[in-house]
């Protein structure tokens, strides 16, 4: 069973079975099913404003927020605020990026590590920045990570804040990797990145906010 709150955030269009699937699996009792929608906040208030209502009304008590992520995830402009929503502070969320099946073989391909003198088979990434969430993406780098003098030619998600693992993956064993996500909160030392570009889609009319995630989230 789950140990710790977990807050899900997701595309309602595109994502509603995996999410329904998740909080059926564990009968919902550790899981923050609360989204943030249209209307929901006045996007005239300022960032602090619109992260303080999010962790105090949406966010609650949980400790991780799990990311649903599918084609469409890193467009939408609620997603990217509860994330940033959950990073932000003194006290953030641990961070795991749960990929759906179909996207999951678009984003890792087979290949071999080009370090210097390395052979290892291992699963590269592809195209992360432009499937992943900033904040996700951001928080995937090796080099965020403050007990490394130089990046290493690979490494394992226990070196990086976000992990980041395929849907029926998750399924198998949900809690060591909400546990994981939790424990790096405190075992990590890694630079955090908190804070959302400004050309990231988020929820503040003065920023590139999406009306066109109003209509579909």
């Amino acid at each position: 069973m789950v140990k710790h709150k977990t807050f899900i955030s997701y595309h309602h269009k595109n994502e509603q079975e995996e999410k329904d699937q998740i909080v059926n699996l564990f009968s919902g009792e550790d899981f923050i099913d609360s989204s943030v929608h249209d209307g929901d906040i006045d996007t005239d208030l300022s960032e602090e404003s619109i992260m303080r209502i999010i962790r105090d009304d949406y966010l609650k008590d949980s400790t991780v927020t799990l990311v649903i992520i599918g084609e469409e995830t890193a467009k939408r402009a609620f997603i990217n605020s509860e994330i940033q929503a959950s990073l932000w502070g003194s006290n953030p969320n641990g961070l795991l990026a749960v990929v759906t099946d179909e996207l999951y073989n678009k984003i890792f391909s087979e290949g071999i590590c080009s370090g210097l003198n390395c052979n290892h088979n291992v699963r590269v990434p592809q195209n992360h920045s432009y499937y992943l969430p900033e904040l996700v993406y951001k928080n995937r780098d090796i080099n965020r990570n403050e007990d490394f003098d130089s990046s290493p030619c690979h490494h394992n998600d226990y070196k990086v804040y976000c992990g980041l693992t395929s849907f029926s993956t998750f399924m198998e064993d949900s809690d060591q990797y909400i546990n994981a996500a939790f424990d790096k909160r405190d075992e990590l030392n890694y630079k955090i990145a908190k804070k959302l570009s400004s050309n990231t889609p988020k929820i503040q009319r003065n920023s590139l906010s999406s009306l066109s995630d109003s209509l579909f989230r």
